[in-house]
């Protein structure tokens, strides 16, 4: 969701900001309150977003909005729910609803100790190919993955294209606040406020038709709980090191 012209953008915020931080001049179109996500030549408006799901994790809500692939998944009395992959190998819960276009998760995880690998999760994704036995068509990305307790963002099929860094380990017991997704082929990670990493894809039209998300464990044990989806309101961004 994109506002096209600074004509609209001063309609809906008709006072802009001038906010200079670490020697960045910057023009701000939305309130200083407003929760905010910078990525590349983007403000994404959380609170000028449209809200796609928001019902809390119990018994009912997992039976009945997500379809569980592998490992093991159940909900807890206190709204959180767990996953567990104990096999070398994935488990993905993908929503049964599919919500085609810019999407972004909000939510909150948390590796089970002793684990400290694969917090994982899934946008623009068609769901699990059973006679392959792995994620079919969408984005994945994850923290504490890839062997190596990489942060990163993958395409599937294929896993092209695909970023990831070492700086952002999974620590076990550690709580995260995730908020991932994309708009247009602009992929996005934020973990506990930090951008992570960000991709762009060349060929985002790949996944025209794939809306649904999940949440996901690879030979891993993970608790998730507070998710909101998401169609993210964005503005361009204007940045300038000099005075103007």
């Amino acid at each position: 969701m994109y506002r096209a012209s600074a004509k609209q953008t001063a309609s809906r915020h008709p006072t802009k900001n001038v906010k200079q931080a670490g020697g960045i001049t910057m023009e701000h179109a939305t309130p200083a309150s407003e929760r905010i996500l910078h990525i590349k030549e983007k403000r994404i408006c959380l609170d000028s977003s449209a809200v796609l799901y928001a019902r809390p994790f119990d018994e009912q809500s997992l039976r009945e909005d997500f379809e569980a692939t592998g490992g093991q998944w159940r909900a807890e009395a206190d709204g959180w729910i767990v996953g567990e992959t104990k096999r070398d190998g994935a488990g993905i819960l993908y929503s049964r609803a599919s919500y085609e276009g810019d999407i972004l998760l909000d939510f909150i995880a948390q590796p089970v100790p002793p684990c400290c690998n694969d917090l994982n999760f899934a946008w623009k994704a068609s769901g699990w190919n059973y006679e392959k036995d792995d994620a079919d068509k969408g984005y994945i990305g994850g923290l504490g993955g890839w062997w190596l307790n990489r942060a990163g963002i993958e395409k599937y099929p294929g896993c092209v294209p695909f970023v990831s860094t070492s700086l952002y380990p999974l620590e076990a017991a550690k709580t995260y606040h995730i908020q991932v997704g994309s708009v247009g082929g602009h992929c996005f990670l934020f973990a506990n406020g930090a951008l992570v990493v960000e991709m762009i894809d060349p060929q985002p039209q790949t996944l025209d038709g794939c809306g649904r998300f999940g949440l996901g464990t690879y030979a891993s044990a993970i608790r998730f709980t507070g998710l909101t989806v998401y169609r993210p309101f964005y503005e361009p961004t204007c940045f300038s090191y000099l005075h103007q």
